[in-house]
C-alpha cells in the first residue's frame, strides 16, 4: 500500500522535505534486509544488448529521473523535414551523481574512460567521477582549438568513452576530442551556463576568433541539480540568458526558411519551444532549487534540437553573432549566455519592426527584459561592462562572421545610427 504525502509549502520551503530525506536514509539502511520479492535482482531486466540493467523502478527508487531520447526521437523520414537526424543522445539522467554513475556502469558504457576536468571542476566532481569510473584524468587549460587537438592526440586509440566534467570549456574540449578520436562522449555539467550540455558542436577559440566546430553529442548526460545549484549565480544567469536567446534564434531560422527556402525541422522547433516554456515557467513561477532543474532540462532540449539537425541553427541566430563579435573584441570574458541575452534584446525589437512573423504578444522586447531581470542578467551595457561603441559595432558588423547564416541582420543591415537607436529604445544605454 502506498501513501501520498501532499507537499505543504511555505514560501519556497517544502515543509515535508525532511520526511522524504528520512525515508531515503531509511531505504539505504534497510536495503541489505529487503524482502526477497523486492531484492536487487528482482528489479533487473535484460536489455537489448544482452547485458543486465536494473528496472526503471529501481532507478526511481534511487532518486533518478530518466529522459529517454535515441530511437524515441523521430527519424528524418518520420519527421519529413529532409534533414538527416542525429539521434546519438540516448538518455539524460537527472538526480544524485553517485547513483547516476552506477547507472552508467550498469548500462554497459564502454571502458576505459577518460575524464576531462579543470582545476575547479576537479574538486567539484571530477575527482569523484574519475575514482568511480576508474578512468584516466586530463586537465583542460582553456577553450582553444589547440588545447582540444592536444587532448585528442593524448586520448586517441586509448579510451572508448570520454567524460566531460565541467562547464562550457571542459565539455566543448571533451566532445571535440571524442569526435576526433571516435570515442563515445558523456557530459556531466557542473554549471548550467549554456546549452552545450547535449549539443553536437564545440565552441572553441582559433586564431583569436570563436568558431563553432563539429563535435560529438553525448550518448548520456548526467545532471545533478544539487551540484548545479552550487554554481556561481552569474553562471546560472548565463544559462537562462542562453535560453532567452532562443526567442530570437528560432525566428531567425524561420526567416531563412520563409525568405530563402532554407531546410527547417519541426521536430527541432518543438524542442526549442519546450526549452522556452521551461525557461519562462522557471523564471516566472518557481522557487530557487526547482529553477535549476528546469533550467538544466531546458538547456538539454535546446541541445537536442541542435543534435537532431546536426548544426547550431535552431539555437543560434543574430544574437549569437553579436556575442561572437564581442568575444573577438572584448578584453575581458563575459559569460556566453549573458552576452547572447544582451544581443537578443535589441534584436527582438528589430524583429518586431521588420519581421511580420515575430512572436507579437508572446515575447515582445519588454517581456524579454523582464525575464532577463528575473534571471539576474545585467540590464545595461554599463552594468555588463561592455563599451557602447563596441556593441554598436557588433550589431553593424556581426553578420559578416557567418554571411551564409541568414538572420534579421542579413535581411536588413544596420548602420551605426540605427543600431544606437535600438540600444536606446530597449534601454541598454
Amino acid at each position: 500500500m502506498y501513501h501520498y504525502f501532499p507537499l505543504k509549502r511555505s514560501g519556497s520551503v517544502c515543509l515535508d522535505s525532511r520526511i522524504f530525506e528520512y525515508l531515503g536514509l531509511l531505504r539505504l539502511h534497510l536495503w541489505p534486509y529487503r524482502f526477497k520479492s523486492c531484492d536487487k535482482n528482482h528489479l533487473r531486466t535484460p536489455n537489448h544488448r544482452g547485458k543486465r540493467i536494473y528496472h526503471i523502478r529501481y532507478w526511481a527508487w534511487l532518486g533518478l529521473r530518466i529522459l529517454r531520447f535515441g530511437d524515441r526521437l523521430p527519424s528524418s523520414e518520420e519527421c519529413g523535414c529532409g534533414l538527416e537526424h542525429d539521434r546519438t543522445l540516448k538518455e539524460v539522467i537527472i538526480g544524485p551523481l553517485e547513483n547516476s554513475l552506477e547507472y552508467v556502469l550498469e548500462s554497459g558504457a564502454e571502458e576505459p574512460f577518460a575524464v576531462f576536468y579543470d582545476k575547479v571542476t576537479y574538486e567539484v566532481a571530477g575527482r569523484f567521477v574519475q575514482k568511480i569510473l576508474n578512468g584516466g584524468g586530463f586537465f583542460v587549460e582553456g577553450p582553444t582549438y589547440e588545447e582540444a587537438e592536444e587532448k585528442f592526440k593524448r586520448v586517441k586509440g586509448l579510451f572508448k568513452t570520454i567524460v566531460g566534467v565541467g562547464g562550457g570549456t571542459v565539455i566543448d574540449v571533451a566532445k571535440y576530442a571524442a569526435f576526433k578520436s571516435g570515442a563515445n562522449f558523456i557530459s556531466i555539467p557542473t554549471s548550467p551556463s549554456h546549452d552545450g550540455i547535449a549539443s553536437p558542436t564545440a565552441s572553441l577559440f582559433s586564431g583569436g576568433k570563436r568558431v563553432s566546430m563539429k563535435a560529438r553529442a553525448p550518448i548520456i548526460s548526467l545532471i545533478d541539480p544539487s551540484i548545479l545549484s552550487t554554481a556561481p549565480r552569474f553562471l546560472r544567469a548565463s544559462g537562462f540568458g542562453d535560453l532567452i536567446a532562443k526567442i530570437v534564434s528560432l525566428k531567425d531560422w524561420q526567416l531563412g526558411r520563409d525568405e530563402l527556402g532554407e531546410p527547417y525541422c519541426k521536430t527541432a522547433e518543438s524542442f526549442v519551444l519546450k526549452s522556452l516554456r521551461l525557461m519562462t515557467e522557471a523564471l516566472e513561477t518557481l522557487d530557487a532549487f526547482e529553477k535549476i532543474e528546469y533550467l538544466a532540462e531546458g538547456l538539454v532540449y535546446s541541445g537536442v534540437a541542435m543534435m537532431l539537425v546536426g548544426s547550431s541553427r535552431p539555437a543560434s541566430g543574430s544574437e549569437h553573432l553579436i556575442s561572437h563579435y564581442l568575444d573577438m573584441n572584448l578584453k575581458r570574458r563575459i559569460p556566453h549566455g549573458i552576452q547572447c541575452a544582451l544581443g537578443a534584446l535589441p534584436m527582438a525589437l528589430y524583429h518586431e519592426k521588420y519581421n511580420d512573423n515575430w512572436w507579437k504578444d508572446e515575447y515582445d522586447w519588454m517581456r524579454i527584459k523582464i525575464l532577463m531581470e528575473r534571471a539576474g542578467i545585467p540590464l545595461t551595457l554599463k552594468d555588463a561592462e561592455i563599451p557602447e561603441n563596441l556593441m554598436i559595432q557588433a550589431m553593424v558588423e556581426a553578420w559578416k562572421i557567418r554571411p551564409n547564416r541568414y538572420t534579421i541582420l542579413h535581411k536588413r543591415k544596420l548602420d551605426p545610427t540605427e543600431a544606437r537607436k535600438l540600444l536606446i529604445d530597449v534601454q541598454l544605454i
